[in-house]
């Protein structure tokens, strides 16, 4: 899938329970050589020490192939080894944003440490846009084998969120070869894979 995405960004998003044939590095890698523009490792059942051994040899892999690493909903070992950002949920963002203030949440818009936040209405789009978010990525889109059941929210809320808000989306739930296209059509920055990469 990585060959249609034109000019827009593939992002893959790791879930090593999902994963058929050897390690997160191996599939990181795989994933990189066939062209993903980003990595964000969301291995959110492990404690400071594992998620950090992981990430450090990821982060080995993201430096080879020069894309960004974002550690999803561990800050400090987004901030210990140095990756290129930090993913969280709508909550736990607001929160962050909140303590930090105006002031330091200015001066963070300066660095190059990059903060993503996940959404699931158009309420918090626009509100983690206000807070400082420099992109957001909604879902899900399609519905998916990550999370059975639940029911997809489709590519006309896609096209609202991103024409309601000036940063980023990125769209993610159920993306794959045969909806990608339609996706992108919807004026989504680009596309998260999650279980279509961890397959690979």
């Amino acid at each position: 899938m990585f060959q249609l995405k034109g000019n827009k960004k593939i992002y893959v998003v790791t879930n090593r329970k999902l994963i058929r044939e050897g390690s997160i590095c191996d599939v990181v890698e795989r994933c990189a050589k066939m062209g993903a523009d980003g990595v964000i490792l969301r291995e959110k059942d492990l404690g400071y020490e594992e998620l950090k051994d992981i990430a450090l040899g990821v982060r080995n892999i993201t430096q080879k192939y020069n894309i960004p690493l974002i550690v999803n909903g561990n800050i400090d070992v987004a901030m210990d080894i140095k990756a290129d950002g930090f993913h969280s949920s709508f909550q736990a963002f607001k929160n962050i944003a909140e303590k930090m203030g105006v002031e330091k949440r200015i001066k963070r818009r300066e660095s190059k440490f990059i903060f993503g936040v996940s959404i699931h209405k158009l309420e918090e789009a626009l509100e983690a846009e206000k807070l400082g978010a420099d992109y957001l990525i909604a879902g899900n889109i399609f519905e998916t084998d990550c999370k059975p059941g639940l029911e997809s929210k489709g590519v006309e809320f896609l096209s609202i969120i991103c024409s309601s808000v000036s940063i980023p989306v990125i769209a993610i739930g159920g993306i794959n070869i045969d909806n990608i296209k339609n996706v992108l059509a919807a004026g989504a920055y680009g596309a998260a894979v999650m279980s279509y990469a961890m397959k690979i």
